[in-house]
């Protein structure tokens, strides 16, 4: 069980976003059998794109895909941290979490 007060002050302590992204560019904060949702970090013209996305694994498209910026990857890793209901449906990305 993470211990939500240390991760949320670890992240305040180092709020680098980018460095949450897989190399592949996916920020996964919840996931179950059928598909995930989270963010995905794309690189344009040198410069970060955010994406909120949501998927399935059967799909080869985003059932969603729209278009952020970084506030709203921070605010949604606070609340990933902060939610004391994570984990009843699904799984509740750990992984995105700071130690």
């Amino acid at each position: 069980m993470i211990d939500r007060e240390k991760a949320l002050e670890a992240w305040k302590e180092n709020p680098e976003v980018d460095d949450l992204f897989t190399d592949t560019g996916e920020l996964r904060l919840w996931e179950d059998p059928v598909g995930w949702n989270g963010y995905v970090r794309e690189v344009g013209h040198g410069e970060p794109r955010y994406y909120s996305v949501n998927t399935r694994f059967d799909e080869d498209e985003w059932i969603s895909k729209i278009r952020c910026g970084e506030r709203a990857v921070r605010d949604a890793v606070e609340k990933h941290i902060e939610d004391p209901k994570a984990g009843r449906a699904g799984r509740f990305v750990r992984r995105c979490s700071p130690p």
